[in-house]
């Protein structure tokens, strides 16, 4: 406990170096859980330490600070677990075909030890493989993405510089492929696998969604576009369950008893809410749209989830059971070996 005062001035120094902009008073007590007064002694405490410490007021002429990152030098180092870490996420995206994105991580686990003094980059080695080695990762079903290697930075250079580009669209088996000039505004992650990049056709402010692994070029044109400044991709990614955006509607499910453990931890949608109920159970509120990916996971629950509303999700979830008892009863009748329909307690 008498290191706390010092990791948290460490930390703050840190948070402050790693910052471009600076940090605030109440932006430093959040991030390190204190009181603005304590806050305001770190600050004082480590402008002793460092002289460097500058600060600056923003446009709203509120007061901002910021330490310069090579004062930390010799200072402060990439820890062996953060390493690990980044390299073990790496990993997992590379086992699941996101091969850009695990270059990119791997680029920043190099980077990290590149930062490290050679001396303290042989002590810590060892506890880097140790925890890689620790690290496994489990083998999850789902789509596994061939992208074209060229297609994602293409589409950074354009969201970051707001240009227009040319996509070359594969469409279904028996179309040909079409080209679409795009105004791209980011990349959504299904939790399926599937990547979707996020945009409109040119003239047309309408956001669409638009395959990944379906984009079989990109080509970057040398003309820019006005950006929607009423578009978040966050609140556009927030309105659905998953991917797929339609109307958002009002869904309340019922959790059994037995199914509250698991419910609680988990997140069925950033908008929920939850209330116990005096069987054991739970009621679970979100607004969403996306009924299709709704019932694809509500299906896993079998019989832990009661949908109480609204009635076009509770037909879809009930159609979509019947057709999958359906087809294994008809895979049972002519004496196949095939597996039985496990119609309770599907989730593990």
């Amino acid at each position: 406990m008498r290191q706390e005062p010092a990791q948290r001035l460490l930390n703050l120094a840190m948070s402050l170096a790693g910052t471009r902009v600076g940090l605030t008073l109440d932006e430093m007590a959040s991030s390190l859980g204190v009181a603005r007064r304590t806050a305001e002694r770190l600050r004082d405490a480590l402008a002793e330490i460092f002289p460097q410490l500058d600060f600056n007021d923003d446009e709203q002429r509120v007061r901002r600070w910021r330490l310069p990152g090579g004062a930390l030098a010799g200072v402060a180092e990439p820890r062996a677990e953060a390493v690990a870490a980044v390299e073990a996420v790496a990993r997992e995206y590379g086992s699941r075909g996101e091969l850009d994105r695990a270059g990119l991580l791997r680029d920043a686990a190099t980077t990290l030890r590149a930062l490290m003094r050679p001396d303290a980059l042989r002590r810590v080695e060892p506890d880097i493989a140790a925890l890689m080695e620790g690290e496994g990762i489990a083998m999850r079903p789902g789509h596994r993405p061939r992208l074209d290697p060229s297609v994602l930075p293409a589409l950074r250079r354009a969201i970051l510089g707001v240009q227009l580009i040319a996509v070359r669209y594969a469409r279904d088996a028996d179309e040909a492929p079409v080209t679409r000039i795009l105004c791209p505004y980011g990349t959504l992650y299904g939790g399926d696998g599937r990547a979707w990049l996020v945009g409109h056709v040119e003239e047309l402010p309408e956001m669409r969604l638009w395959r990944l692994d379906r984009v079989l070029s990109v080509d970057l044109l040398d003309r820019s576009y006005a950006k929607r400044q009423d578009f978040d991709l966050a609140t556009y990614a927030r309105q659905s369950f998953g991917v797929f955006q339609e109307q958002p509607i009002d869904v309340i499910l019922k959790i059994e008893p037995e199914g509250t453990p698991d419910a609680l931890s988990w997140l069925f949608h950033p908008s929920q809410t939850i209330e116990p109920v005096s069987d054991g159970g739970l009621i679970v509120r979100f607004r969403a749209g996306g009924v299709l990916e709704m019932c694809w996971h509500l299906f896993t629950w079998g019989q832990l989830i009661t949908v109480l509303e609204p009635q076009q999700l509770r037909s879809e979830l009930s159609q979509m059971a019947t057709n999958v008892a359906h087809h294994h009863a008809k895979v049972q009748e002519s004496g196949s070996d095939g597996p039985h329909l496990i119609a309770h307690g599907l989730r593990v």
